[in-house]
């Protein structure tokens, strides 16, 4: 089973950011899901996805009041396989103190599960699939000023489950804390 833990922005900066992927894609190849309902801000990477502890991710969620957030702008995570270089491109996400609060919460109750838990940030992917050294600069010079603006709120996070990489997701909503 895979799991990954997101949360959606607004439909109109979905679109927006679909239109930049889109735009990416025709420029550098595939990059990734082009749906608008494909984007999202990706809140945690799972090590081992088989030990995710449902119950707990929910159980903070109720403790959680809805929260702001903004989109900045572009960066890159750098991931090595087999000696192989690649990039994956993002807009970051600008956290308010009560996001910063729950994204912590979150990475300790994943525990050992969470991946590179100094170095992740929550994020929005760009494009992460044919970005390699020789790419990289001419894909960042073009979302170097990407702004897609706002503020935005929160009141739910995303789960989302499938068997097996190529099969369909299935989404469950864990809503925040109505205090």
């Amino acid at each position: 089973m895979q799991y990954t833990l997101i949360l959606k922005p607004p439909i109109n900066i979905r679109n927006r950011i679909t239109r930049i992927k889109k735009n990416l894609e025709a420029l550098y190849g595939y990059t990734g899901s082009l749906s608008c309902k494909g984007v999202h801000i990706t809140m945690a990477y799972l090590r081992n996805p088989e030990s995710l502890d449902i119950n707990a991710v929910e159980m903070i969620c109720k403790s959680t009041s809805p929260f702001y957030f903004d989109i900045g702008g572009a960066g890159y995570f750098q991931k090595e396989k087999n000696g192989k270089k690649s990039y994956i491109v993002y807009l970051s996400v600008i956290p308010s103190p009560e996001m910063v609060a729950f994204h912590s919460m979150l990475v300790r109750s994943l525990d050992l599960n969470a991946m590179d838990r100094g170095i992740f940030v929550p994020h929005i992917t760009l494009i992460r699939k044919n970005v390699d050294g020789t790419r990289l600069n001419g894909i960042m010079e073009y979302v170097k000023n990407l702004n897609v603006g706002g503020h935005f709120y929160s009141e739910y996070l995303i789960m989302g489950k499938r068997k097996k990489q190529n099969t369909h997701w299935h989404f469950e909503h864990f809503d925040f804390s109505k205090i």
